[in-house]
C-alpha cells in the first residue's frame, strides 16, 4: 500500500530484524532507521522489509472472518446478561418493597377535671 504524500512516497511495511536489537534512531522525529543495533549500540545489520499489504490485508481478513463467527456468540452472550441483570433487578425490587404502615390515630391525653367552686 503506497500513496504520494509532498515530495514523499509513505508505504507499509513488515520488518524482521534479530533478536535483542532495536532500531536506530532516524533523523526524523518520532521515526526509526531501518538499521539494527545492540542494546551497546553497536551496528549489528540492517532490517528486512517485506511489503505490508498483503499482511494487513490478511489480518483484516481473518479479523472479519472472526467477527462474522463470534458476532453471534456475543450477541446471545449479550442477551443472556441483560436477561439475567433485569431478573435481579426484579427480584431485588420485589424483596425491598417496603411494607405499607397503619397509622394509628393518637389519643388526646387526658387532662384532669378541672377545679369546681363551692360556694360559701
Amino acid at each position: 500500500m503506497k500513496f504520494n504524500l509532498g515530495d514523499s512516497i509513505w508505504e507499509l511495511m513488515l520488518t524482521k530484524r534479530p533478536s535483542g536489537t532495536h532500531f536506530s534512531q532516524s533523523s526524523t522525529p518520532g521515526g526509526k532507521s531501518p538499521l539494527a543495533r545492540d542494546d551497546d549500540n553497536t551496528l549489528n545489520t540492517h532490517a528486512v522489509l517485506f511489503d505490508g499489504t498483503k499482511t494487513t490485508l490478511a489480518i483484516a481478513s481473518t479479523c472479519f472472518a472472526l467477527g462474522v463467527v463470534v458476532a453471534p456468540h456475543v450477541k446471545s452472550g449479550l442477551i443472556s446478561l441483560k436477561s439475567k441483570l433485569r431478573r435481579r433487578a426484579d427480584e431485588t425490587t420485589d424483596t425491598e418493597t417496603p411494607v405499607p404502615l397503619t397509622v394509628v390515630a393518637e389519643a388526646e391525653p387526658e387532662l384532669p377535671d378541672p377545679p369546681r367552686l363551692r360556694a360559701v
